[in-house]
């Protein structure tokens, strides 16, 4: 198998505790509503469910994942999953031990191979293909009718079954990211160096703009595409081009701009998808996705297939957590120097968000 690996296993307390799931990559569908997990209780299909009665099932009290990754563990997009599942663990789902196999610089040419050889060895319930792997699950799925697929992002296809499409978006932090940089710019100038002009990428950009010019409506705002999921030093060369030409506040979708906005010595940057205010002082704050809901549809579905021969079914669209409210995304840390009237604009916003007054768009189109 191809690609560095690594495992991190989280050896819980089992007890009986009955509480209650992937790079982004190009597509143009709106967002489904999130679906519940499956009630349904007609006989499975598969041959490998199980068949005893319910007075004699075993219960289970451990949980293997294992997922594959285009890059790096490290990258925003792999590292939110990666700490969802962590957190998970700890919370002791079904009193579930759980553990987690992560596979990195899988080639989306090799992903079928990769994930074949993953499910023959019946070593994982669960496996993810984080994140535009739904061609290669919908080849090898039916051919292992007991194990739970996923695949997260744009550019999917649903597949119903054993085959699960999850999703998040994180365009309301970016919001507020945005209405920070429109308050806080000095030049009314901000910007964005981001990967390709796909819906999960545009959608927190969209959003970041429109949150600048809601407090500020002299605000111009421009993005770079780089064309690449992990390039630092285009990013990085990006960031430089967008200060030169005036920008004081970028929203960095991709690594890079961190180390150009340390060069300029005047400009702020936004994180995105995991927490990286630690990362530089130029940080003001991140747009972070949280996937804990959404696998945690996964180990429902898994767990009642389990234990009460509930079928897998998979629905038919995208099941996406798309708000701060239902636990999709959150605001990260923000930088101590934020001013104080910016801090409460941000709090007013942040709770109209979460009562409905404050709707954010969620936009998918390209910025040109």
């Amino acid at each position: 198998m191809q690609g560095a690996r690594y495992r991190r296993a989280w050896m819980l307390v089992v007890i009986a505790a009955a509480i209650g799931l992937v790079v982004p990559a190009c597509g143009s569908d709106e967002p489904a509503e999130t679906t519940a997990a499956p009630t349904t209780t007609a006989a499975p299909t598969t041959t490998a469910a199980p068949t005893t009665t319910e007075a004699e099932m075993v219960e289970p009290t451990e949980l293997d994942v294992a997922m594959i990754v285009v890059g790096a563990k490290e990258q925003g997009w792999y590292a939110t999953m990666i700490d969802a599942i962590g957190r998970l663990a700890e919370d002791n789902p079904y009193g579930l031990t759980m553990t987690l196999e992560v596979v990195e610089g899988i080639a989306f040419a090799d992903d079928e191979r990769v994930l074949r050889d993953l499910a023959q060895t019946g070593e994982y319930e669960i496996i993810l293909g984080h994140s535009t792997h739904s061609d290669a699950i919908a080849a090898i799925k039916d051919d292992f009718p007991d194990t739970l697929f996923a695949f997260s992002g744009s550019g999917n296809d649903p597949l119903g079954g054993n085959g699960y499409w999850i999703d998040v978006f994180i365009h309301e932090p970016a919001y507020l990211a945005g209405i920070i940089a429109g308050m806080m710019t000095e030049t009314d100038r901000i910007s964005a160096v981001a990967a390709f002009p796909f819906p999960n990428v545009n959608g927190p950009l969209h959003a970041f703009i429109d949150g600048a010019k809601s407090v500020n409506p002299d605000v111009t705002a421009e993005v770079t595409y780089i064309e690449s999921w992990f390039d630092p030093a285009t990013a990085h060369e990006a960031a430089a081009a967008q200060i030169a030409a005036g920008s004081d506040m970028i929203y960095a979708e991709r690594f890079g701009p961190f180390a150009a906005a340390e060069e300029a010595g005047n400009v702020r940057v936004f994180g995105h998808f995991t927490d990286q205010l630690e990362m530089s002082n130029v940080v003001v704050t991140s747009a972070v996705a949280r996937w804990d809901a959404a696998f945690l549809d996964l180990i429902h579905a898994w767990y009642a297939y389990v234990t009460e021969v509930t079928p897998y079914d998979g629905p038919m669209e995208r099941i996406v957590y798309t708000s701060m409210g239902d636990g999709g995304s959150s605001l990260g840390a923000i930088s101590d120097d934020l001013p104080d009237d910016v801090r409460a604009a941000v709090d007013e916003a942040h709770a109209a968000i979460l009562s409905g007054d404050l709707v954010v768009p969620l936009v998918i189109d390209p910025i040109e």
